[in-house]
């Protein structure tokens, strides 16, 4: 009886350390998870984070951007810079060179620090010189020559003017991709959150199922790492938002620290345009297809032009002359010539022309046409090349856009679906009819249907966005990216 009493003394102290030790150990993780649920608490996206933002529309987003963002500030003077180059491009090939002209002859005035007699005697004390209007020889043709550069700098111009255009557009969806995607981010920040508010129901539950020994100690800490890790996955949420809101303000060319908080929700749209539709805008409206022809353009007539440049044509001029006022002391006279001695308005006919026998260019400047007929080669491939990469991301876009359309009607059923099994498995939790390990399963499906369906939408917008930048439009027929809202 001694022995046996003395082994129960020994068993009893073993259970009481154990004891003891758990408890220790759960006060210690007590304090812990006491101090992460405050720290949840004061990190809610929904009330300290949404009062210091501003709240914005897509319609103000777009309006801010364009008119603050930086590069499309710089594109207004870009678009001057290409007005004033044709306007020189145009007049140097229809108007006469005319220029005002002006000259003075020395002036000087010399003390007379010697007593010279003769002072100023080198220099008269009246200015003498001539004002007047210089008309340069005007070209009346050459062969085509000055009017095929012309046409090169037209087309230059027209493709400025419309890539110019196409960056706008270009930011005006960039625009509305990035709002949406704030947007989503904000949603995913809230799903996070809802998350962790179930996992920290979870770990109260389990904590008190465990102090009335209804769980083992085992799921009472898979409920404390539910609890931890979906604390984790709320903090990973809140740091790609806040990313892309630095990035979003950025763009919109803000220099204020005020965080933009997205009032409208992306509403999921399907597309109605066939491939065949599509590529019918995008082969008048691709930015890359426009821009190789027009480099097609330029090099087919910088051939012509170095083929004409290598033959003996003449250039056929007409001398205008000049208007000249020429003044001296206390006299002036009026003076007009086309050229020295001569008053006579004259159509000239000259003949310049150099060919390299040895040296840069080859024999007769053969290589000089080689390298332009080489360039006008490049510049069709050029061509072809961006005609079939617009057929391949026409095709390949439209792709993406269906599957996505048919994941979107799977997602959308999978996340009710997951909805309404997370509370069953919930009720059944706390009537202890399920364990924690389909409670933690649920609530992963829960939020990863819920994740996935916010992605889904934006991905379909993102590829819809693309495909309207392929087509070199602002919106699809009879649609409008600010109407995909819902407040």
């Amino acid at each position: 009886k001694i022995l046996k009493s003395h082994t129960l003394d020994k068993v009893q102290m073993i259970f009481v350390f154990i004891f003891l030790l758990t408890a220790i150990n759960l006060g210690y993780t007590q304090v812990d998870l006491d101090e992460i649920e405050k720290e949840f608490e004061s990190s809610s996206v929904t009330s300290k984070e949404q009062n210091l933002s501003v709240q914005l529309s897509l319609q103000d987003a777009i309006e801010t951007g364009l008119r603050k963002n930086f590069a499309q500030r710089k594109r207004k003077y870009e678009f001057q810079i290409n007005e004033l180059t044709f306007k020189d491009a145009f007049e140097e090939f229809y108007l006469p060179n005319i220029n005002l002209t002006m000259g003075l002859g020395p002036d000087h005035y010399v003390d007379d620090f010697y007593r010279d007699l003769n002072d100023n005697a080198s220099s008269p004390r009246v200015p003498s010189g001539q004002i007047g209007i210089e008309l340069k020889d005007y070209a009346l043709f050459n062969w085509g020559r000055d009017y095929l550069v012309y046409l090169n700098a037209k087309e230059t111009y027209e493709r400025t003017k419309g890539n110019l255009a196409q960056d706008r557009r270009d930011l005006r969806l960039k625009i509305i991709g990035s709002y949406f995607n704030l947007a989503r981010l904000q949603n995913r920040v809230k799903i996070y959150k809802k998350q962790l508010s179930h996992a920290s129901f979870i770990y109260r539950l389990a904590k008190e199922k465990l102090t009335l020994r209804k769980i083992k100690t085992q799921e009472f800490l898979e409920a404390k790492a539910l609890f931890l890790g979906a604390h984790k996955d709320f903090h990973e949420a809140l740091y790609e938002y806040d990313k892309a809101q630095n990035d979003f303000t950025q763009l919109m060319g803000e220099d204020n620290e005020t965080p933009y908080r997205p009032i409208s929700t992306l509403k999921f749209t399907p597309l109605n345009l066939t491939r065949d539709e599509s590529l019918k805008f995008a082969l008048k409206g691709s930015r890359d297809l426009l821009n190789a022809q027009t480099a097609m353009n330029i090099n087919n007539r910088s051939f012509e032009k170095t083929r004409k440049d290598n033959l003996p044509l003449p250039t056929f001029t007409v001398k205008l002359g000049s208007y000249q006022r020429n003044f001296d002391a206390g006299v002036y006279s009026d003076d007009y010539q086309s050229f020295n001695g001569s008053k006579n308005i004259e159509l000239a006919a000259t003949l310049n022309m150099t060919w390299t026998l040895v040296g840069p260019g080859g024999a007769l400047n053969s290589r000089v046409q080689e390298n332009a007929f080489y360039q006008k080669k490049m510049a069709e491939l050029d061509l072809r090349d961006a005609r079939r990469t617009v057929k391949y991301y026409n095709r390949i876009t439209h792709s993406k856009i269906q599957r996505l359309e048919k994941k979107y009607k799977a997602i959308s059923l999978q996340r009710n679906n997951a909805r309404q099994a997370f509370d069953q498995v919930i009720d059944n939790y706390i009537s202890g009819k399920t364990n924690i390990t389909n409670v933690r399963q649920l609530l992963r499906e829960l939020r990863i249907s819920s994740t996935e369906y916010e992605d889904t939408k934006y991905f379909h917008l993102f590829e819809k966005l693309n495909l309207v930048s392929l087509m070199g439009v602002d919106d699809f027929p009879g649609e409008s990216f600010e109407r995909l809202v819902e407040k």
